[in-house]
């Protein structure tokens, strides 16, 4: 093997000699030198970026890398971040990139941009890292406002504020400061005074004096990106006096805080009670439970706050705070989660692994929490690979491949937090691999040749090349050229030009890298003479093998042979010469093999030539093995290096762990050459540092042998850090290092001196972790919680075995801050008057100081302070306590290690005052829990508390009490009703007696969910794979609540009651039940159906099962294990299958469907064979022998076929041969015969050939003649004159067929002219040439003619004959197809001879594009249909359907379908997009062009908004947003947008930008009594819809939206110019005053009703009848419609009856009233003319004023995607009135029915005065007479029938004009907007104010009254008949119209005594 350099020197042949060294030395020297260096990121963006809309941010990535790398950004899911104009900004791409988000306006909001997570990825040819994941979050600017309450406290308690700040913006807002009278207080860890702003915000205030109350308290905020501050609204301190005794209660809690390492905590523990609570701090520890923290350290207690500076990891943990006074305790739990900042590397950061060698990466993470660990490659989270494993944050690779090599990533992250770091694997020790090699050549002399070969491998290889074992030979003739290519591989090749013979012989190209080499050789023959080019050199080495290969040229080469001294070798048994010219000499001996050596080639032609190479044989060097004994430091140490053998110059060298000695030596180190020979290494004085690997290297020309050895170096002990005397205080920590260094590593011991033996020590154990003395691991001397006993001596000693040790000993001392004794008495009650002492006793180090202090009151000088056992006892007397002196007194204990305070609570008795601040503490549905604050001066301890409560319509006699002891301030109700309205007060009561009662306070009882399933579930099956499910709704009183809707289950029932039931959400259809369609279930599928009701409250019970069976669906799933096999004959098929899986059959299995289909290239007809069988196999014969049949196999059940399986191809078994076809024989000359024939058809196997019987004339016998498979005729010579006879036979392997027709021939002397050839069907594909050959015999030869179906050729370019006779078509087309006929003109003719031969010609084009239509289209998908159009034919194989988004392009998608297709269902398709299909047909020829592309959309559209009165409503302070009422337009909605524009502002809002669906979503803090402008956008798959609406908060506001711009604000001029408007406002004011009037005639009368004892009993009974009815009908009112159709059934009211039917619908948006002018005549008919309508948008009052619970949805939700209303008419039923008026009015649903008494004067004819029953008569508008733009409902309505006794009459009274005017005038007195129009002329009779229609403004908008709302006011039986009887016992004649509201209590009562009534029906 030639060495390197002389590699180096052949690099240099030929022309390019230099640039091929220098791209050898860049491959040799690319791994050495680092060129290349995989991607380093230098800066990363932080995991967490917010920015303001109005400013934007930059997220920056800067990398570094070799070659220079790119960089790119990718979002989430790895989609490439682009430019979005605007929006969204990239800049650079190489080492600095830039992902810019710009400023944008809030509607310009993008989910997908501005609260996206993105990555930068940095690639080079190494790999690809991805930077930490930023999640980035755009900030909405918006106005917020903040906010604080008043804050309650007992005298000398604390009291705590805080700063209220709206919770959309609370996440960006931090309080500033505080401002308490004038003074500014900082959030602060150390309290300002009796002040605390806590570092949360929280102000705290301690010791509250009476005074306080006069304080005023205000806090500042700001948001993190407006720094302008914000400041809230004064508030005061609640003084509520002196104490009693009660139990501590903490004001500030905290669940979990999560500070980071380093920072300062402060946890509240700020407690108010009687006494004065202490308050005490634990830590809670798995192994030694509860352990108090606070001191002196880094853990304090400060005033009761813990403050915890400097934060470590190891104050992770469970702290307790615990506030005890004598009336019990209080305390909270805290988990402290310390985070610190995640820090991740990875080892090794760099590694060359071989390939095939197991390698390892180790993610080392810090910081904490550790959430999860990700591993990546190349950017990409690295996929599960057998080869490959993780543990313990740890990643193996077990044998790396190619693919292995590049960047890794260890990624850790947790919530708030993530790091990364990258290591690069180089597969730099893989061993190269030729990927092209040239072969072996043989030329003549004189061309050029290339010999080339590309190879791979790490690092990049070298490629050498020899000839013969040699260097190449340097000429200009040859040239030697390599380069690295695209991926990395190196491509070396050798030009040879003019190749001679003496440049043959075998070539090898050798790649060599450190891992390895790899060689091939191939020859180059050139003929020529023998030549043996010249050898140099050859080294080679004793004791190994020695190999020479000839170099000879010249081919062919007769033999080569070697020789030595004149002897042919080989002599010895160590000598071989193979034939190829190689000499192989093994076990070389220098003295033996050396010298010349001679190769002779000969050619063939005895010519020879001969060269010598001489053979010099080197021995190599050993070295005699050496090692270091033990050495200790100061030591000398000498070794020497020897060589024992090998041929000189040798060279010797030293190097210390891989570092040679000889460039930069130790010091002390001396290298001290021998001789040539040897060399000695030496330390005089050996020191630490000296310590390594040693290794002698002796080398010569042969090769460099080397040795090594392990020098250690023992060190003795010293001291890094001594030990030194420490004092520590009680209860703390102290560290006492004790380090020293040494080798071996010293080991650290403590021991402590026995205070029993002195002189003696005693071991010290345990690690330093628990509370005592320990040793840490790295010797330190640790105390935790420093005792008493832990002071004295202790004793480090560090040892290693070297020298004698060290030790030293240390005095630790403890010293005692103050301490008060713990059973100290902490209240001291006493009278008012009486003496008082205080007494306080502290142990601890001398001296100690107490002093007495109270922030209350002045501390008097009755103090004695004197020394006791072990501390102080100190004594405050107070001689006559007063009121002024309760309080807390503080005792303080001082000396020079610290301090400690003790707090005495004084308590002066005397009466209790009454307790205040009830409120409600907890709701339930069943329960109630109230607390309040005690009595502002309780002098006295509560014995106990009177919590009294009743239903707010009882009386306090009927209500309840509950009492509690006076230590508690929280009561329990229960048992109550839900949903029930009570009143709660309460009072305090001592052993003096017991106080006034509280306020009362107004609450309500939560609702709970319903209690019952809901009844009648059934269901049935529509489809296989949907069911109907039906119910009715639970009983009513069950509901606790009105119903939401209701959650149908559905869950597999043959699962048994492992599955979970899957439930959607349905609304309350007609009736109160509902019913849902349940689809995509599986077919033929029994499933469990539940139901469930609920409410605002949550979900009942699940009703019992229903079990119900999905109908049968075609199998999914095509039959297994399809095969077939050849049957007996060749005939048939057996094919046999498997069924499919069960799971798949969707039904019973009826058998299968087979199909075999026959396609013949040559025919565009198909062959298909069906049948059906039950069983899994069938044997189908009457087959083609030898034919291949597509087999498919199709599962059927009742519903049809199912999938059928994958074509299978079988082919039937060979049969024996046809007979072949069209036997001709026809003389060609004098005694010579031609036959032709065909071949069989259709072949039945391969064919083997044919047999030609031949019986020549007057013969009996036969002679055979075998012929070859592919002949077609046959030429007979020598026969004689006679009729001979032919016949033919084939065979095939089966066997031989049966023969031709026999054909005789009669050999003349004349031969006859015919035609031999015999034509028969010819399939060409277009444009390939086609030859019809036609053989002509005769004589003379004949001239045959060409023509087409009977027209004649005419030559042309490309229809030409050939001299023999043939027709040759040149790119055929398939115009050219007919029949095509070859034929002679012949003088003379043979009757038995034919003349002519015809060809048909069938020419196969590709076909022609399919028709393609659009069959059908879902949501998410798309049903294309086609039709094949023109087959060009063939039969058409395939077909394939492509389709892609019409939108943005993109990529086309593809999917290939067999044959009998004709339609194909496109999935996961975007609902509502456009897509572009088309589809192509395939046959053998080709494919067709793309069909006409079609552009489909799926179903879908972008979502529909609800009426704007459906989209919110409001409550006292805030505004519901209901989004379950939208409709989704068939794309579900993914989010909503919602934006607020508050009063007199133009700007709005954006509360909420992605915004998930829900039922409802509550805006709240909102000022009451306001109107606020809602702009909701719904976002779906099809696109987005806006809505904007006006709603209000606060009672008589907020009762329903209203479009945009129909509740603007008045204007702020109170006199309007308007002289109309002056108008109406003066006819209101009389209105409001004849309704007064009315309400106090009103009272009178039921004054006088009320004395009538005989109906008394009768009206209460009506009375209770009338609210039981109302509250059924409130349950029907308030229902929510199902969102889906539903049938026509109609359910009615409890309490109407059947003819007279309400609906929901009717009464609900609008009310229409119709005043009119009557005609005269007609009796009973309804014509009166009609007045102009007026049309009033409807609201419920209800939802106003409810407390803290959303309404209800409306009664009126339809179908989804559409949102209509029926529009109902309240007509005036004037059959026998001359005039009549409508008032189109929105008005209540339980207005009264009113019937008109006949008309005195009226001048048409009269009609009896007997009354008749009232109907409702329901007006349904025409399209072009509604006032709304909304269609009617036709399929969903409510009946509502009213119950109504025959034997009553409802009678009512009779309007009078003035009566009319004053119902107006009450309308017109409410803040509803309403329109009434009136005629101007009423009819006759009518007085001048009734006609006077402008004076009261009735065309004017006014509003609506409160009454006219959804609340129940309508009149029901039991009212009417209350108001009858109260009218009959009144002497009065008139009669008064009621209009109740139930819930308001709103009464008008209109009377008129004019001639004229009106009757009003609804």
């Amino acid at each position: 093997m030639s060495t390197e350099h002389e590699q180096g020197a052949r690099m240099k042949t030929g022309a390019s000699s230099l640039p091929a060294l220098i791209i050898w030395w860049i491959i040799r020297c690319q791994g050495c030198l680092g060129l290349r260096e995989g991607p380093r990121l230098l800066q990363e963006p932080p995991p967490v970026v917010s920015f303001p809309n109005s400013q934007g941010t930059s997220l920056s990535c800067t990398a570094t890398a070799t070659p220079s790398p790119t960089i790119s950004w990718v979002t989430a899911d790895g989609a490439r971040a682009e430019l979005v104009g605007g929006l969204r900004a990239i800049t650079g791409n190489h080492a600095n990139s830039t992902l810019s988000l710009l400023p944008f306006q809030p509607d310009q909001y993008r989910h997908d941009l501005h609260a996206a997570t993105y990555r930068c990825l940095v690639s080079n040819t190494v790999g690809t890292i991805t930077s930490r994941p930023v999640s980035v979050n755009a900030v909405v600017m918006q106005r917020f406002e903040v906010g604080v309450s008043d804050a309650a406290g007992v005298v000398g308690g604390p009291a705590v504020f805080t700063c209220d700040v709206p919770p959309t913006v609370a996440r960006h807002v931090t309080v500033t400061s505080w401002t308490v009278d004038g003074r500014t207080l900082t959030p602060s860890t150390r309290p300002d005074g009796r002040h605390w702003v806590l570092p949360t915000g929280e102000l705290v205030v301690q010791g509250i004096t009476l005074t306080d109350a006069y304080t005023r308290v205000s806090c500042t905020a700001a948001h993190a990106f407006d720094p302008s501050p914000r400041s809230s609204n004064v508030a005061r301190v609640i003084v509520t006096g002196e104490n009693l005794l009660s139990r501590p209660q903490l004001l500030l809690r905290r669940d979990l805080v999560r500070p980071w390492t380093r920072d300062d905590l402060l946890l509240p523990c700020v407690a108010r009670g009687h006494p004065a609570p202490t308050v005490t701090w634990y830590r809670e520890d798995e192994a030694r439970g509860r352990v108090g923290v606070g001191g002196s350290g880094r853990v304090q207690v400060m005033e009761g706050q813990l403050l915890v500076t400097s934060l470590r990891h190891a104050d992770s943990g469970h702290y307790l705070c615990v506030a005890n006074n004598s009336a019990g305790t209080d305390s909270y739990r805290v988990n402290i989660q310390v985070r610190e900042r995640l820090s991740v590397s990875v080892e090794p950061s760099l590694q060359r692994v071989d390939l095939g060698r197991p390698t390892r990466l180790t993610c080392r993470v810090s910081g904490s929490p550790v959430n999860s660990v990700t591993w990546y490659k190349d950017g990409r989270p690295l996929p599960p690979l057998p080869r490959v494993s993780t543990y313990d944050r740890t990643l193996h690779v077990g044998q790396v491949s190619r693919e292995d090599g590049g960047m890794y990533q260890c990624l850790a992250r947790n919530d708030e937090d993530s790091a990364q770091a990258a290591a690069q694997v180089d597969l730099g020790d893989s061993a190269p691999v030729l990927e092209y090699r040239f072969i072996s050549q043989t030329l003549q002399p004189g061309p050029s040749v290339s010999l080339k070969c590309i190879a791979s491998g790490a690092p990049t290889p070298h490629v050498s090349w020899t000839l013969d074992g040699f260097p190449l030979p340097q000429h200009d003739r040859l040239v030697v050229g390599q380069y690295v290519g695209m991926g990395g591989s190196v491509v070396s090749h050798v030009n040879l030009t003019g190749v001679r013979a003496e440049d043959g012989g075998a070539y090898t190209c050798t790649a060599t890298n450190r891992a390895g080499s790899t060689a091939h050789t191939a020859r180059l023959n050139v003929y020529g003479p023998a030549y043996v080019r010249p050898m140099s050199v050859v080294t080679a080495v004793a004791g190994e093998q020695l190999q020479i290969s000839c170099p000879a040229a010249g081919y062919p080469l007769a033999q080569i042979t070697w020789s030595r001294d004149g002897r042919t070798l080989p002599v010895t048994a160590r000598q071989n010469v193979f034939e190829n010219g190689t000499l192989v000499v093994r076990h070389v001996q220098k003295s033996a093999d050396g010298g010349a050596y001679t190769c002779t080639a000969q050619d063939k032609q005895g010519r020879t030539h001969s060269a010598t190479a001489t053979v010099q044989v080197l021995v190599p060097p050993t070295i005699i093995p050496f090692s270091f004994g033990e050495a200790s430091e100061g030591e000398r140490v000498q070794v020497i290096c020897a060589v024992r053998r090998g041929d000189p110059p040798v060279t010797i060298s030293w190097s210390k762990d891989g570092v040679p000695l000889a460039q930069d030596p130790p010091a002390g180190l001396t290298l001290r050459p021998f001789d040539q020979f040897s060399s000695a290494m030496l330390l005089v004085h050996a020191q630490a540092h000296h310590t390594g690997n040693y290794t002698c290297r002796a080398g010569n020309a042969a090769r460099t042998a080397s040795h090594s050895a392990t020098l250690v170096i023992k060190v003795p002990p010293s001291w890094l850090e001594a030990p030194r005397d420490t004092s520590v205080t009680l209860g703390e920590t102290v560290i006492i290092p004790c380090h020293a260094q040494g080798f071996p590593t010293p080991k650290v011991s403590w021991r402590r001196t026995r205070d029993d033996q002195p002189g003696q020590y005693s071991p010290i154990l345990g690690g330093g972790m628990g509370v005592g003395v320990g040793v840490s691991a790295n010797g330190s001397l640790v105390v935790v919680g420093a005792r008493a006993e832990d002071e004295g001596q202790y004793l480090c000693e560090a040892a290693n075995g070297v020298g004698g040790g060290l030790s030293a000993l240390v005095k630790l001392t403890v010293n005692a801050p103050p301490r008060f004794d713990a059973g100290l008495q902490q209240t001291v009650s006493v009278r008012r008057g009486a003496r008082a002492s205080l007494v306080c006793h502290a142990h601890g180090d001398p001296p100690i100081t107490l002093i007495w202090q109270a922030a209350h009151t002045h501390v008097h000088d009755h103090s004695v302070v004197r020394e006791v056992a072990g501390g102080v006892r100190g004594e405050l007397v107070l001689p006559a306590a007063r009121m002024e002196d309760a309080g807390q007194f503080t005792c303080t204990a001082s000396n020079t290690y610290g301090s400690d305070s003790f707090v005495v609570q004084l308590v002066v008795q005397d009466v209790p005052g009454s307790p205040h601040g009830l409120r409600v503490s907890e709701r339930g549905s069943r329960h109630l829990s109230v607390s309040w604050l005690p009595p502002v001066t309780t002098h006295t301890p509560v014995d106990k508390y009177i919590v009294q409560y009743k239903t707010a319509r009882a009386s306090w006699a009927e209500g309840e009490e509950v009492g509690v002891g006076g230590d508690t301030t929280t009561a329990r109700l229960a048992p109550l009703v839900p949903d029930t309205q009570y009143l709660v007060r309460i009072l305090a009561a001592n052993h003096l007696g017991s106080s006034p009662h509280s306020e009362p306070l107004q609450v309500r009882t939560e609702g709970e969910a319903p209690s019952a399933p809901p009844t009648g579930v059934r269901a049935d099956a529509l489809s296989p794979t949907s069911l109907r499910v039906m119910w009715d709704p639970p009983p009513p009183h069950t509901h606790h609540g009105d119903l939401l809707g209701y959650n149908v289950g559905v869950r597999r029932h043959d699962m048994g009651g492992e599955g979970t039931y899957n439930f959607s959400v349905v609304g309350v259809g007609a009736g109160g039940g509902g019913r849902e369609v349940v689809s995509g279930l599986r077919a033929w599928v029994q499933y469990a159906v539940v139901a469930r009701a609920y409410n605002s409250h949550g979900a009942g019970p699940l009703s019992s099962p229903v079990v119900v069976r999905t109908m049968e669906d075609v199998p999914s799933a095509p039959p297994a294990g399809v095969e077939c096999s050849g049957g007996a004959g060749g005939s048939s098929l057996l094919v046999r299958w498997a069924p499919p899986s069960p799971t798949e059959h969707n039904g019973l299995l009826q058998g299968y469907r087979l199909t075999l289909t026959r396609l013949d290239d040559s025919t565009e007809d198909v062959e298909e064979l069906t049948r059906m069988t039950n069983g899994r196999e069938e044997s189908v014969g009457g087959l083609r022998p030898w034919t291949n049949y597509s087999v498919t196999v199709a599962a059927v059940t009742r519903a049809g076929a199912g999938v059928a399986s994958p074509d299978l191809t079988c082919t039937t078994r060979e049969d024996v041969a046809g007979a072949p076809g069209g036997l001709r024989a026809l003389q060609s000359g004098v005694g010579t015969a031609i036959l032709t024939w065909l071949p069989p058809h259709p072949p039945t196997g391969v064919l083997l050939g044919y047999t030609l019987h031949h019986r020549p004339p007057h013969a009996r016998a036969s002679s055979q003649h075998s012929l070859h498979a592919h002949a077609t005729s046959h030429t007979l010579t020598h026969l004689s004159h006679g009729t001979h006879q032919f016949w033919m036979t084939a065979r095939t392997r089966v066997g031989e067929g049966p023969p031709t027709p026999t054909v005789k021939l009669t050999v003349l002397d004349q031969v006859p002219s015919g035609v031999a050839s015999l034509g028969g069907k010819v399939v060409a594909t277009q444009g390939e040439d086609v030859r019809l050959v036609c053989v002509t015999v005769g004589s003379p030869e004949p001239t045959p003619t060409w023509t087409i179906d009977g027209r004649r050729i005419e030559k042309n370019g490309r229809f030409s004959q050939e001299p023999d006779g043939s027709l040759m078509i040149r790119g055929v087309e398939r115009g050219d197809r007919g029949n095509y006929t070859c034929s002679i003109h012949s003088v003379r003719k043979h009757p038995y001879v034919h003349t002519s031969t015809t060809y048909t010609l069938h020419v196969q084009v590709p076909p022609s594009a399919p028709s393609v239509h659009i069959a059908d289209a879902t949501s998410s998908t798309l049903t294309v249909s086609w039709a094949a159009g023109d087959t060009g034919g063939a039969a058409v194989r395939a077909w394939a359907v492509w389709w892609r988004a019409a939108m943005g392009g993109g990529s086309w998608h593809t999917r290939d379908l067999g044959r009998t297709h004709s339609r194909y269902i496109i999935n996961d398709l975007q609902c509502g997009a456009e897509y572009q299909v088309y589809v192509t047909a395939r046959t053998h020829v080709g494919v067709s062009p793309p069909s006409r592309p079609l552009t489909a959309r799926t179903s879908g559209s972008p979502p529909v908004a609800p009426p704007a009165r459906h989209v919110a409503s409001g409550n006292r302070t805030g505004i519901w947003v209901w989004l379950g009422r939208w409709g989704d337009g068939g794309c579900p909605i993914t989010h909503f947008t919602l934006e607020l524009r508050r009063p007199r502002d133009t700007t709005w809002n954006t509360l909420a930008s992605s915004l998930a669906p829900q039922e409802v979503y509550e805006v709240g803090s909102l000022r009451s009594g306001a109107t606020f402008g809602l702009r909701l956008t719904a976002h779906n798959a099809a696109g987005a819809t806006t809505t904007t609406v006006n709603t209000s908060t606060g009672p008589g506001g907020g009762l329903g939206a209203q479009p945009a711009g129909g509740l603007e604000e008045a204007p702020p001029n109170p006199l309007p110019a308007d002289p109309r408007l002056l108008a109406s406002a003066a006819a209101s004011a009389l209105a409001l005053a004849l309704t007064v009037a009315a309400a106090v005639l009103c009272l009178r009368r039921r004054a006088a009703a009320g004395r009538n004892s005989r109906t008394s009993q009768e009206d209460q009974e009506v009375e209770e009848n009338k609210t039981n009815l109302l509250q059924q009908r409130d349950a029907y009112y308030a229902t929510v419609r199902k969102p889906q159709p539903v049938p026509a059934t109609l359910e009615r009211i409890p309490g109407t009856r059947e003819k007279e039917t309400e609906y929901s619908e009717d009464i609900y948006p609008y009310a229409t009233f119709q005043l009119g002018e009557g005609r005269g005549g007609g009796g009973g008919q309804d014509d009166a003319a009609t007045a102009k309508f007026q049309t009033f948008v409807f609201q419920d009052a209800r939802y106003g004023v409810t407390e803290g619970r959303p309404p209800t949805s409306s009664d009126t939700d339809t179908e989804h995607a559409t949102s209509s209303r029926t529009e109902s008419s309240i007509h005036l039923d004037s059959a026998t009135l001359e005039n009549q008026a409508t008032l189109h009015l929105p008005l209540d649903p339980h207005l009264a029915t009113l019937e008109s008494h006949p008309e005195p004067h009226a001048t048409h004819q009269p009609r009896k005065t007997t009354t008749r029953n009232v109907h409702h008569n329901l007006i349904y508008h025409a399209p072009e007479s509604s006032t709304s733009t909304e269609p009617s409902p036709v399929l969903e309505r409510k009946s509502f029938p009213r119950k109504t006794d025959g034997s009553k009459v409802l009678r009512v009274g009779a309007f009078s004009n003035r009566g009319l005017h004053k119902m107006a005038a009450s309308i017109r007195g409410a803040t509803q907007e309403t329109s009434l129009s009136f005629p101007k002329k009423l009819g006759h009779g009518s007085d001048s104010k009734s006609s006077d229609d402008g004076k009261y403004g009735f065309t004017r908008k006014i509003t609506p009254p409160v009454g006219f709302s959804s609340s129940h006011n309508e009149l029901s039986e039991a009212e009417c008949d209350l108001e009858i009887r109260k009218k009959n016992s009144e002497s009065d004649a008139t009669s008064g119209a009621y209009i109740g509201h139930s819930r308001s209590q709103f009464r008008s009562y209109v009377s008129g005594r004019n001639s004229k009534d009106y009757s009003i029906k609804v």
